[in-house]
């Protein structure tokens, strides 16, 4: 079972993560984020989403919020549940290794290197011959992973996936993968 604490103030939107892999997803909006963008994405399946929307602006307001809640969740939820922190900001690492220290699984998601793709991801794949590079979309994510050292990163994989896609260097139609670069 995995729960999603995202730090929306510094992701922006919803539309890179598939919140349909999460049991608990709980967003944290800024006192200045009135509304949540899911983007395009339609779910077939209901959400359980908690909305934690902060009252006050001040720095590193929302970061204490999380933490926080990552605390009170932590001691509330079975050992089971595995902690997904989606934030671009690298001021939780000490807070997720204290958290695995004490037997929870944690992770921390950044989003941000999805936002550009690598430059290393896209020499690996055009540098080859198009006969050469992986031909369908679970030898490419096995690609993904390896070249981008995010193994067992299902949303991070699944971003430059997509970037590769929204950038038209690749188009996926069912497994397969066609190449326009």
């Amino acid at each position: 079972m995995k729960w999603a604490f995202i730090d929306y103030e510094n992701i922006g939107n919803l539309e890179k993560i598939d919140l349909s892999a999460y049991q608990k997803i709980i967003v944290f909006l800024g006192a200045k984020q009135p509304k949540i963008d899911f983007g395009e994405k339609k779910y077939d399946i209901p959400l359980e989403i908690v909305i934690v929307q902060l009252k006050a602006t001040q720095s590193n307001n929302l970061d204490f919020h999380l933490s926080y809640y990552l605390g009170r969740y932590d001691s509330a939820a079975g050992k089971d549940v595995t902690f997904d922190i989606i934030s671009n900001d690298n001021g939780f690492t000490p807070l997720i290794a204290h958290i695995k220290a004490n037997g929870r699984t944690c992770k921390h998601i950044k989003l941000a290197t999805v936002e550009n793709i690598s430059a290393k991801l896209l020499q690996s794949l055009t540098s080859k011959p198009k006969d050469k590079r992986p031909k369908k979309v679970a030898s490419l994510r096995n690609h993904i992973a390896s070249h981008m050292r995010i193994k067992g990163n299902e949303l991070a994989i699944q971003g430059y996936l997509n970037q590769l896609v929204s950038d038209n260097v690749i188009s996926v139609s069912g497994d397969s993968v066609e190449y326009r670069r």
